[in-house]
């Protein structure tokens, strides 16, 4: 099954989705070189000997011949750690394969802080290709979605592709407003039909699910694609939403644990200080009584 425990994340399930039921049309859209032949395996060994997972790992070929995509989905900042990991999967699969290894980073936020680059030494340096989707293109795609269907147009694949993944982009402050407008559209469209139709209406359902959770607007407009969704994989949405839900408390409790253990640890501290004190004012005390007595 696609939905994986180890996965925590909306984004996360729908790509690895996409990934396995549409890989090529996925690859077109986000406009990666080469003519798709296969996804490869993502789990693999880092140097230190850890397990690791990577997102995407795919065969394309092209006029020089084959050679690996490795990509990865982030909705947050690229930092050093993070950079070194990606770098890891990438020689991993260049070993092992024997093959050269495009490295990708999809990003839906954070790429202005972003570390770009990643050197071992002066010859062996990964610059990552860094894709984003900026407010202004993200507009500028819904309004097109919206031009097309409501002249009922018939759409390209990567124009239903967007159902799905406008929402994903979206800026934080429009995600609500956006992922709304696009489920209503949907609702309206007559072009896209059959299974894919049903599997942009399941990476939408995601998108719904991640940020009106089961809300009576969540229900509205979950109820609007039912049609679209069959109901093991609605279940799964569902399923997976309340572990993400769960996981993510348990994610806020134990940081704001880790945070209360700090502050007893400094109050520990001043309370170690103001003993001391305590202790050197009553020698003092007991210093002047001697005075006095004498």
């Amino acid at each position: 099954m696609i939905l994986k425990k180890d996965i925590h994340h909306p984004n996360d399930v729908m790509n690895k989705y996409f990934e396995n039921v549409m890989p090529e049309k996925l690859k077109d859209y986000f406009k990666l070189p080469g003519k798709f032949i296969s996804n490869f395996p993502t789990k693999i060994f880092r140097r230190d000997g850890s397990e690791c997972e990577m997102d995407w790992l795919m065969l394309v070929e092209d006029g020089r011949g084959e050679f690996l995509i490795h990509a990865e989905f982030q909705s947050y900042a690229v930092d050093d750690e993070k950079i070194e990991i990606i770098a890891d999967c990438t020689d991993y699969s260049k070993i092992y394969y024997g093959r050269p290894v495009l490295t990708v980073i999809i990003m839906t936020e954070g790429y202005g802080s972003s570390v770009k680059e990643f050197k071992r030494t002066s010859s062996d340096i990964l610059k990552p290709i860094y894709i984003c989707m900026s407010e202004e293109e993200v507009i500028e795609r819904l309004n097109n979605l919206e031009e097309k269907i409501l002249n009922h147009k018939k759409l390209t694949d990567d124009e239903a592709l967007d159902i799905a993944f406008l929402p994903m982009f979206a800026p934080k402050n429009k995600a609500h407003d956006i992922t709304e407008k696009v489920t209503r559209l949907f609702r309206e469209d007559t072009s896209l039909t059959g299974a894919f139709r049903n599997d942009v209406a399941f990476g939408l359902s995601i998108m719904i699910r991640k940020y009106f959770d089961l809300t009576p607007k969540g229900k509205e407009l979950l109820k609007m694609i039912e049609p679209e969704l069959d109901a093991s994989k609605l279940r799964d949405v569902i399923d997976f939403e309340v572990d993400y839900i769960k996981k993510s408390y348990e994610k806020e409790l134990s940081e704001k644990d880790m945070v209360l253990a700090e502050k007893d640890t400094i109050l520990a501290e001043k309370d170690t200080i103001l003993a001391e004190k305590d202790k050197k004012i009553e020698e003092l005390k007991a210093k002047l009584k001697v005075v006095e007595d004498d």
